[in-house]
């Protein structure tokens, strides 16, 4: 790597970590007289967001100038519009990765007025679509420096640092702008170890071997004028082998009986490894060379022991990698972000520590509290559902709330406990969080992930999060975490500790079809013990009960694909969706391990892939007590649209879809899927696009052929009242901007009534488990256009389901049964309609459903015991009817209203006679 110096001196304790340089120039010293400047850009180095692409794609700059009234390195001067595609600011392809920018004069370019002096060029370089960004280590700006006009030279080394931490030997090159006698020395030598004689550049070279500070000082004279330049590095001893303590190796910040901290990284072929910390002022020295041991595979693992650290207070810390690197540490509890803290507001999170920028700018860093996971948990031995009777609700915090009618991005986990309540009432029993792990940016959907053992601050504090899940699981809700294991951002420290041809952490492109971001190498021990890890801490630390695993087709084994490996680029070719859609026998055994990981710390944890593969490989993961995403999107949006084609709901019930019962959580919407509700209004049939209430009716009666089946099922947040902003883009690819808040849904009396639909429905199978459990007598008919049909029947006891797909027509669904006597009840049916249960089964409105039970089926109305006497309580049209003895009969709305028993709108009531409660339903 090459360093480029423009000032006197480099602060030696302060790390400013410096990489391969993203631009070069010609000339290589740029003046602010210099004409015809060529600008360079290597697309890939920096944060490669850029390599790769073609010749036949238009790639432009972004750039402007700092100047002498920039107030900071983000004030840029006289920079154009974002997304600005004139001419003059198009690149020129010139080879692979390579792309060059002319710049005829600074002034001009730009339009610098006179009397203003321009010190640095900025860039960022784009596609002409803004889709790709080239930009430096780290996502930050790019600079060139702008010396003053006459006689200047540069300085520059390839050693990536200022700390030297071993005895190693440095390039150091010289240009000058004119001819010259140039010298390279130590500052406390006589004779230089360099010269040349009336030249423009010098290169020398220096072996760092004494211990202590070196200055090394280029000097040019020409024609009586002098220009010196100098750098300053410090070489530091220590860091011997050290078994670690206690025999057994932890990563991360380890808290020991004694108060004591050990810090511990793996950094497989690395030489040296410093710890620097604000516990002595990030001060470097030879006591900051941590000591290392090595496992059976001879990965080295850098670790040391700092005492004295005072309990309950922030320590931050960040590791230097052979005193070039700075990096983060992989298994950081909290992490501080030098680009997006800043925007997290107290209200967020109070007392947030300060990014430590006086002494290192481009990695995020960790902080250390002895009681950072100290928590006084209400709820401590939560269990919930069995893994088949799951109902889970899967949600987005960034979107979930925040500002009302707005796509702001604002939601917070304060927010959503304000809004458990609701989610109890609607009668879910497991919410799944999409991923919060510490991930890049503030606004995300959280599938960047760069640290696994920290959560995102963008939501809140990590006493917010389990404030969330002990409250959730004070109402009965479990909390399952959506986890990354195929890829990550690039702020890793992993990613940034190697180049990516030589990471052993992370393949340079993946072995399977479903790449994304930076894959990780899952061959790698390190890579499976931080998974191990991983799940165990949420469990332990934040008692989450169980997760859901992304794109579970990129972690099979490197070879298992078929592909062709290139070791010179650490890279992968001849990938095809086709062999990773493939069965993949190292899934099943890798996806095992990570179950036995987690039941070593809680056995009954849920375990849900995200495979969508076929259903051999599935059912093999199911005996395993593992459970599979079912995407059910495409069948229930033709149906929810009034399409019959296509339109079989069947296989939201895994033995219809050949896989082992209970073994799917199947979904009409997810966040990967477009939402029912935005394609009937784009492309519904008439009737249907242009009528809310029959649209919501529809959207209903997918939810009715959903719920009423066995296995567990998902809920996409704000699916149950018909959420339609668009998850796609143009391209099909997921739409992951922020969204609008949408309660205000709620206040319309359609999607109202169809989220009363999926809370009777909810509530029906919470209430009802037996008759949801396998053994059932099950009988599925979801795909008939003429009339649909779920049968549940268990000795004397039965719920029947009935669905009328027409857009038009009212049908009677055969139901096999007289539903209309004494010994049967409606259940629940769609908002604003009646359904009739006849001899020859159930007539239904057009789109409509109803679902009927036998009487001991506990749900909507219900059957009571009042001071001995037996009181029979239901709803009818406009009216709740109480039959029986009871004086005591109040009625409430949902939200607690008391209303009378009769001239009653319809929807769900609360009802209680005596000491007895039912939800009942008006019509």
């Amino acid at each position: 790597m090459k360093k480029l110096y423009t000032l006197l001196t480099v602060v030696m304790l302060c790390w400013i970590g410096v990489s391969a340089q993203v631009v070069t120039t010609q000339p290589a010293v740029v003046q602010v007289d210099s004409r015809d400047i060529v600008i360079t850009f290597h697309a890939d180095r920096g944060n490669k967001g850029l390599m790769g692409v073609g010749k036949n794609t238009k790639v432009y700059a972004h750039t402007g100038v700092i100047t002498n009234k920039s107030t900071s390195s983000s004030d840029w001067k006289y920079a154009p519009t974002w997304g600005n595609n004139a001419a003059k600011y198009e690149m020129t392809w010139v080879a692979a990765n390579t792309w060059t920018l002319t710049i005829p004069d600074i002034n001009t370019y730009y339009g610098v007025p006179a009397g203003e002096t321009v010190k640095q060029l900025a860039f960022v370089f784009r596609t002409a679509d803004n889709s790709k960004e080239g930009k430096g280590d780290g996502g930050k700006d790019i600079f060139v420096d702008v010396l003053p006009a006459g006689f200047q030279i540069e300085l520059s080394s390839d050693l990536p640092g200022d700390i030297v931490t071993w005895e190693r030997t440095g390039t150091f090159n010289v240009v000058c702008t004119r001819a010259a006698d140039i010298t390279l020395s130590v500052s406390t030598a006589q004779a230089p170890f360099a010269q040349a004689y009336n030249a423009t550049s010098l290169t020398g070279t220096y072996t760092f071997v004494n211990p202590g500070e070196t200055e090394i000082v280029a000097k040019a004279v020409a024609n009586g004028q002098t220009v010196t330049k100098s750098l300053k590095f410090k070489r530091l001893v220590g860091g011997e082998y050290a078994p670690y303590p206690g025999g057994e190796i932890k990563m991360g910040a380890v808290t020991n009986p004694d108060g004591s901290v050990t810090f511990c990284i793996a950094a497989p072929e690395k030489e040296s490894m410093l710890l620097v910390g604000s516990w002595n002022d990030y001060k470097i020295t030879d006591s900051s060379l941590m000591s290392y041991d090595e496992d059976d595979e001879g990965n080295y693992y850098f670790w040391q022991t700092v005492k004295g650290l005072q309990p309950g207070k922030d320590y931050i810390y960040y590791y230097m990698v052979d005193g070039e690197k700075a990096v983060g540490d992989p298994y950081a509890n909290l992490v501080l972000d030098p680009w997006n803290d800043r925007y997290i507001t107290s209200s967020v999170f109070p007392n947030m520590p300060k990014y430590p920028s006086n002494v290192v700018s481009d990695t995020p860093v960790a902080v250390y509290n002895s009681t950072m996971n100290d928590y006084d948990w209400q709820i401590t031995d939560f269990h919930g559902p069995a893994q088949s009777d799951l109902i889970v609700y899967e949600l987005l915090i960034r979107d979930f709330t925040g500002t009302e009618g707005q796509a702001r991005g604002n939601g917070t986990v304060a927010g959503v406990i304000e809004k458990l309540d609701y989610l109890k009432s609607l009668g879910v029993n497991a919410i799944e969080l999409l991923p919060i792990m510490e991930f890049n940016g503030n606004l995300s959907w959280g599938y960047n992930t760069n640290f696994y053992f920290a959560p995102d601050k963008a939501y809140g504090t990590p006493d917010d999060y389990r404030e969330l899940i002990d409250e959730a699981h004070a109402r009965g809700m479990a909390v399952i975490l959506d986890i990354v294991f195929n890829q990550s951002d690039g702020l890793h420290p992993w990613y940034m500790m190697y180049p990516i041809a030589q990471n052993p952490f992370y393949n340079g492109s993946a072995p399977h079809g479903y790449s994304v971001l930076n894959d990780w190498n899952q061959d790698n021990p390190l890579v499976q013990r931080q998974w191990h890890d991983a799940l165990k801490y949420w469990i332990t630390e934040y008692k989450v009960d169980g997760y859901r695993f992304d794109l579970v087709k990129g972690l099979g084994d490197n070879d298992s694909y078929n592909a062709t490996y290139n070791p010179a680029n650490n890279t992968w070719s001849n990938v095809t969706d086709a062999k990773t859609n493939a069965f993949n026998q190292s899934r099943i055994d890798r996806m095992k391990a990570l179950h036995d990981a987690i039941r070593e710390v809680k056995p009954d944890a849920y375990f849900i892939n995200e495979n969508l593969a076929g259903a051999q490989e599935e059912n093999a993961m199911a005996k395993d007590g593992e459970i599979n995403w079912a995407n059910i999107n495409n069948a229930s949006c033709q149906f929810a649209m009034g399409y019959s084609s296509d339109s079989n709901l069947s296989r939201f019930y895994a033995p219809s879809d050949s896989r082992t019962w209970g073994s799917t959580v199947s979904y009409a919407e997810s966040h990967d899927e477009e939402r029912m509700a935005y394609k009937q209004a784009k492309w519904g049939v008439a009737g249907v696009k242009d009528n809310l209430a029959v649209s919501m009716r529809r959207l209903g009666s997918v939810a009715a052929q959903m719920l009423m089946t066995p296995g567990a099922h998902m809920i996409w947040q704000f699916q149950e009242f018909g959420a339609d902003q668009t998850t796609k883009n143009s391209d099909g690819g997921n739409n992951t901007d922020n969204k609008k808040v949408i309660w205000s849904y709620l206040d319309d009396a359609d999607r109202n009534g169809l989220m009363q639909s999926y809370r009777e429905l909810c509530w029906l199978r919470r209430d009802n488990p037996a008759m949801f459990a396998e053994g059932v007598n099950t009988s599925v008919n979801s795909s008939s256009w003429n009339g649909r049909s779920i049968s549940l029947v268990s000795g004397n006891s039965a719920i029947y389901t009935f669905v009328n797909p027409s857009v038009s027509d009212q049908v009677t669904v055969a139901s096999g049964a007289d539903l209309s006597g004494a010994g049967y009840k409606l259940l629940s049916c769609s908002y604003g309609t009646t359904p009739r249960a006849t001899a020859a089964g159930v007539e239904l409105a057009p789109g409509a459903y109803a679902v009927y039970g036998t009487a001991n089926i506990a749900g909507i109305g219900t059957e009571a015991v009042v001071d001995s006497a037996r009181v029979l309580i239901y709803g009818v049209e406009g009216a709740i009817v109480v039959e029986g003895e009871c004086d005591d009969v109040q009625a409430y709305t949902v939200a607690g209203t008391r209303v009378p028993l009769s001239g009653l709108d319809p929807g769900l009531y609360i009802v209680r006679a005596g000491d007895q409660t039912a939800k009942v339903v008006v019509y």
